[in-house]
């Protein structure tokens, strides 16, 4: 009987490991900004320390606050795209903010004079305090992740005169998936 029972065990140990596991990989990576730099128009020269609530705004066609955002991207494959995922902060005026590619990432030191050049326009959300952004415009949200590790920056544009939104940085806002 020990025989059988230990053939037996060792036939089935076979079978299964003949089975497909499943896969486990995730299917998309949510990374938050590892960064958050204000710049504002009014102090051209102040560097603002990172920071965990992001703002654009601008007032009367003045006064003009943008956030520079970085993000640490693992090696992915497939595409990755940005969102909004969550309610902002505050939300008023049209409550609209576009998003920009920079030429480098964001660093500590930044400032309204001395920041990564702007890139590319890469779309507009409508944002509120009560849900997710709407995706106004769209012109290269999605794109080819990156095969190995990169640093990518983007900066953030009121759309209109007398806007102001905010977010917190490491829950909501801007959020890139990938994958």
């Amino acid at each position: 009987m020990k025989l059988t029972l230990v053939a037996a065990v060792s036939v089935l140990s076979t079978l299964a490991s003949g089975l497909a596991l499943p896969d486990l990989t995730p299917r998309s990576t949510v990374i938050h900004p590892s960064i958050a730099i204000l710049i504002k128009q009014d102090y051209p020269t102040t560097a603002f320390p990172p920071t965990n609530t992001a703002e654009t705004s601008r007032s009367n066609q003045l006064h003009e606050v943008r956030t520079l955002l970085g993000y640490e991207v693992p090696p992915c494959t497939g595409t990755c795209t940005f969102s909004f995922p969550t309610a902002a902060t505050t939300a008023t005026g049209s409550a609209q903010v576009q998003l920009f590619s920079t030429i480098q990432y964001p660093q500590s030191g930044n400032t309204w004079n001395s920041k990564p050049s702007t890139n590319q326009e890469l779309g507009a959300f409508q944002t509120s305090t009560t849900g997710a952004a709407t995706v106004m415009q769209n012109f290269g949200l999605t794109f080819a992740c990156p095969t190995t590790n990169t640093k990518l920056g983007f900066e953030t544009h009121p759309v209109n005169d007398n806007d102001s939104v905010t977010w917190d940085v490491p829950t909501g806002g801007f959020i890139l998936t990938c994958g």
